[in-house]
């Protein structure tokens, strides 16, 4: 013990000096020995007769020692949770880290935060323990913002693990509003979905006020935080109006159909009028006949969606002494407690150091070396990824794992990375690398289910990914890989529910919709994969994805002009995107050009249907449904023998396809009758036998065949001089396009693997 810890009284007794025992309570704890730190923290209450700040102590040495019904107890047992602020978050907190989400929620909603005081002030009785004593916690009132946006994060926390994603999305906001510096709300609202694009924006300009900070300050955070926004199409402007989408490339006639669907599948008032009109007994019928899939899209379009500028008018309602905490938060009480709440302004007070001062940085300086922090340089990788330039992208990522190799957000982008461009290899390091350092967290088992899914062992796929969600089920990559995992194997309806948990936890995100409009036309229901796809467009209009499965849909549902239209827009926006990162089109777009040419060949254009499948080719030359779409076209335009080969040279490559098979035999036959046979048959000399009976020969019976066309053959529908086709080669292709477009290597849900 120290030796400067006991003096002597005036009377001559020794007295021992109880801050000292405090401050190496303090001491202990920033070095991390927290069971001697709460050895003395204990000893010091009991000398301090129960004084809050040592409790707070004492329960924080608990907190660290993750004993977290004790910690709360000591609080709850003396009511300090109802006349501290510091000691209400603490208790809350513990709460929630013992996954007691309710009791958590009882002594956030107990007292109303914003009228608890952050110093301590407790009065005794005189006779039995002494006087008055008042003492802080060792946090000032300028400090008291921050404290409130803790705690306001932590309502938002606890209302989202009890699934009330409303009122936490309002929590979050009213933290972001308390301190702009509260980067947990702004990343439990980004990296969780829970808004769209336009209200991210819109939150950015609301809370980068100048009562919250000065104009350096100011520059600095809208460079930060717009790093951390959605990255699915660069350029979007905050619309006031939820309704209005943004500008869209290509042809404006069908993008105004577009935007007009979209519009349709939006939350409209009209929809739920008509839905209220309905008696009790009749919407009770309807939701017993409803598919899970059209359920959703009823719970998307009647529920109001969530505006931002209602959490952003309650806020600063709010920071102005007009709302209370609980009733923003809660929903408990009303206006009552306005009048003993304590006005407290946004603006938080920092010591202004100068710029020829040690610590100062010129403004220019500041943001040039901000440039290298490794969030702004996560961003600029999570912006190639959506551009699908992946080799920038692993290249800014090596950077990024060579100075901080855990990167949370940054190992999230690689697995992504990796998993598309089927680096099995490095996939599998990584992931191992993770289950030995972090166990406990959700992404390594993301990662290992995301290469066994990678290596075709769906089972191993599913048995991770479900233990990634068990042990985060808020991450939503997971549920997305994990209905992947169920879609490559045809399980449709397991793979629909896991997209259906993805939409419940990414609200901001369209990719859910995306893969349940897909598992939609799987199932053979395109009408409802069609609603899904603009469901999605409201939230991503650009995005070409979500474009190039509905040309398919549409396709399915024999809009042939409109699906091409839809198509061409998606080329033309690839082949930008292609050129933006300065290299060709690459593999994955194959199916694009490929269903593509299946437009234009129902289209009657069979010159670009052939041109389309022939780029196809050029970029993967192995395909065998490629050769035999070539072949199908030749065939209809007259060219059997290049058809021959085509069809050849798909079942040198795939052997058991039935169709291509078919095509051939057929094509032959055409081929046959079409030309004189070099060789001698039997048949043949039958005829001619029976022909010299007749007087006839084998040359007048080809020469009458010339001049009178039989029944089965019409006319070339191209055009082609004096050549006649078979009506047998009018087949259907409807079903091998549907599995091209459907089941190919490059659809949507193989492309898109969310990060």
């Amino acid at each position: 013990m120290r030796t400067d810890t006991s003096t002597r009284s005036t009377d001559g007794q020794e007295l021992v000096d109880v801050d000292s025992y405090r401050a190496m309570v303090k001491l202990a704890t920033e070095l991390r020995r927290f069971k001697t730190a709460l050895f003395w923290a204990e000893k010091v209450t009991v000398l301090s007769n129960d004084d809050p700040r040592d409790v707070y102590w004492e329960a924080q040495c608990m907190f660290h020692l993750r004993e977290y019904q004790r910690a709360a107890k000591i609080i709850c047992s003396r009511e300090l949770e109802k006349r501290n602020l510091l000691c209400q978050y603490l208790a809350a907190e513990c709460m929630t880290e013992a996954k007691e989400y309710q009791a958590a929620l009882d002594i956030l909603s107990s007292v109303d935060s914003e009228t608890l005081s952050v110093a301590t002030t407790m009065v005794r009785d005189e006779a039995t323990e002494g006087s008055e004593i008042t003492g802080g916690l060792g946090y000032d009132e300028p400090n008291r913002n921050e404290i409130l946006a803790s705690v306001y994060y932590l309502k938002g926390k606890v209302l989202e693990a009890m699934d009330n994603r409303s009122l936490a999305m309002d929590c979050y906001v009213q933290a972001l509003n308390k301190s702009v510096y509260c980067t947990e709300a702004l990343d439990a609202l980004v990296q969780h979905d829970m808004l769209m694009a336009w209200e991210e924006k819109e939150l950015l300009q609301q809370i980068l006020g100048p009562q919250q900070c000065t104009e350096p300050e100011r520059k600095i955070l809208k460079r930060l935080y717009e790093s951390k926004l959605k990255k699915y199409y660069e350029s979007i402007v905050p619309l006031t109006n939820p309704e209005q989408t943004p500008a869209l490339p290509g042809n404006a006639s069908i993008w105004q159909e577009l935007k007009e669907k979209m519009k349709n599948s939006k939350n409209t008032d009209c929809s739920r009028t008509s839905r209220s009109f309905l008696t009790p007994r009749q919407k009770s019928e309807q939701s017993k006949i409803m598919s899970p899939a059209k359920k959703l899209l009823e719970d998307i379009k009647n529920t109001p969606s969530y505006l931002i500028h209602t959490s952003l008018t309650r806020a600063s309602l709010l920071g102005g002494g007009g709302f209370s905490g609980g009733s923003t938060a809660l929903g408990d009480t009303g206006l009552a407690n306005n009048t003993t709440r304590k006005e407290t302004p946004i603006r938080f007070t920092y010591p202004l150091t100068s710029a020829t001062g040690t610590s100062g940085i010129p403004y220019a300086q500041c943001m040039s070396k901000l440039e290298n922090s490794i969030d702004l340089l996560t961003a600029e990788a999570e912006q190639y990824f959506y551009r699908s330039d992946y080799k920038r992208c692993m290249k800014t990522l090596d950077a990024i794992l060579k100075r901080d190799p855990y990167h949370r957000r940054t190992l999230t982008v690689q697995i992504g990375c990796l998993a598309e461009t089927r680096d099995t290899n490095q996939l599998f390091y990584v992931a191992h690398k993770l289950v030995d350092f972090y166990p406990d967290d959700a992404i390594s088992w993301y990662a290992v289910g995301c290469y066994y899914d990678l290596i075709g062992k769906s089972d191993h796929a599913r048995r991770y990914l479900s233990k990634a969600t068990s042990l985060d089920r808020l991450f939503g990559p997971a549920w997305l890989a994990y209905g992947h995992s169920f879609a490559k194997e045809n399980e449709h309806d397991q793979a629909m529910a896991a997209y259906f948990k993805a939409t419940q936890l990414m609200r901001g995100c369209h990719l859910p919709l995306l893969y349940i409009g897909v598992e939609c036309g799987l199932t053979k229901n395109p009408e409802m994969a069609e609603k899904f796809f603009y469901q999605a467009m409201t939230i991503a209009p650009l995005d070409v994805y979500v474009l190039h499965e509905l040309g398919v849909i549409k396709f399915e549902n024999e809009q042939y002009e409109s699906a091409e239209q839809v198509l061409r827009n998606t080329l033309d926006m690839v082949r930008s995107l292609s050129k933006q990162n300065g290299e060709h089109l690459s593999v994955r777009w194959e199916a694009v050009l490929n269903n593509l040419g299946h437009c234009c060949r129902k289209n009657k254009k069979y010159d670009e249907a052939l041109e389309y499948h022939r780029w196809a080719l050029s970029l993967n030359p192995l395909n065998a449904k490629t050769f035999t779409a070539i072949g199908f076209v030749q065939a209809l335009t007259g060219q059997l023998s290049d058809a021959v080969d085509s069809f050849h040279k798909s079942l040198s490559l795939k052997r058991d396809d039935v169709f291509t098979t078919t095509l051939l035999k057929q094509v032959i036959e055409d081929l046959a009758e079409e030309q004189d046979l070099p060789f001698f048959s039997v048949e043949s000399a039958d005829d001619e036998e029976n022909a010299d009976k007749d007087g006839t020969t084998v040359e007048d019976e080809m020469s009458i065949n010339s001049v009178e066309k039989p029944s089965n053959v019409r006319p070339n529908p191209i055009g082609t001089d004096n050549v006649l086709l078979p009506s047998r080669v009018k087949l259907r292709f409807d079903e091998c396009d549907s599995n091209v477009s459907a089941l190919s290597d490059t659809s949507a849900d193989d492309m898109s693997m969310d990060i």
